[in-house]
């Protein structure tokens, strides 16, 4: 039987390149392993850089260009953020599955083995990796994998799922709330997202001294304004409302900002089309996307 291909794909801004040789050191060696097992053929490696300077260079990059079949670099000159980042890293899409993850993650030696081996069954198309030291805390089937969304973090996906599904969305969402839409307009089209707890890949996430993880601004703002967008989107115009009136009751500037940016979008017309009306696919759990296994925090 033929080897798929496989595309690894990351999104930078303004990254450390120590936190990048980590990262390449790490996709490295589970492509190493991955193509002795023979579970691969050609592995490209494309990333997409929306820092205001290139922080690589190509002299940089030969470094690493033996660990993988082609390496391309792309310095988009704005900031796309990582929806729009990605997305222009799939317009070029022609392996049969692509890696989406983040710069500051490091891949365990068996990443790709494990992240490929779900999709032998023909139904699964995005396959989700487990994140330590801080794992998600949604819930997956024990036996099956299934899970409410996979994130995007690290996961992997067929090719004709991006195709499908016209990738990310980044005409809403800028940074959070991309992945859970990713996937559930995934299950929309038939295709199961299934986490892989074999699959792990080392996150440098933080946890804050109340025991919540921490956000920069833009991942608060960007959270807050998704919370509202996806119920809007998935047919539940009660929790957007909910959740734009605890944002409208909220001293936080950063919900202000997120609150102006869809009180902006409601005077344009430009909110979601809703979808899935039957309530298939799409999972709202509190202020969650999922139910949850455990909780981070008071």
């Amino acid at each position: 039987m033929p080897r798929p291909s496989l595309r690894i794909q990351t999104v930078l801004y303004e990254n450390d390149r120590t936190q990048l040789d980590r990262f390449l050191q790490g996709m490295a060696a589970a492509t190493a392993t991955a193509k002795e097992v023979g579970v691969v053929g050609d592995v490209v490696l494309a990333i997409g850089d929306c820092s205001s300077d290139p922080v690589l260079s190509e002299d940089w990059l030969d470094r690493y260009r033996g660990a993988f079949d082609a390496v391309t670099y792309l310095h988009y000159g704005e900031n796309l953020g990582s929806a729009g980042g990605h997305n222009r890293l799939f317009a070029s899409l022609c392996e049969e599955h692509v890696v989406v993850c983040n710069a500051d993650t490091y891949a365990s030696p068996q990443l790709l083995v494990e992240l490929l081996a779900p999709f032998v069954d023909q139904g699964v198309g995005v396959v989700e990796a487990r994140q330590v030291p801080l794992e998600q805390p949604k819930v997956h089937d024990p036996l099956t994998g299934d899970t409410s969304w996979a994130s995007g973090s690290c996961f992997a996906a067929r090719a004709c799922v991006i195709a499908a599904t016209g990738g990310f969305d980044s005409e809403l969402f800028f940074l959070h709330g991309d992945d859970v839409d990713f996937s559930w307009r995934a299950k929309l089209e038939g295709w199961r997202v299934v986490h892989r707890p074999a699959a792990s890949v080392f996150h440098d996430k933080r946890l804050t001294l109340s025991g919540n993880l921490h956000a920069s601004d833009i991942e608060i703002v960007c959270g807050a304004e998704a919370s509202v967008l996806l119920g809007w989107r998935y047919s539940r115009p009660d929790i957007a409302e909910r959740n734009l009136a605890a944002l409208a009751c909220s001293a936080d500037p950063r919900h202000q900002e997120a609150l102006s940016r869809i009180r902006r979008r409601q005077a344009a017309g430009t909110l979601p089309e809703p979808l899935d009306a039957d309530g298939k696919v799409a999972q709202f759990v509190g202020v969650d996307y999922a139910v949850h296994r455990f909780t981070l925090g008071a």
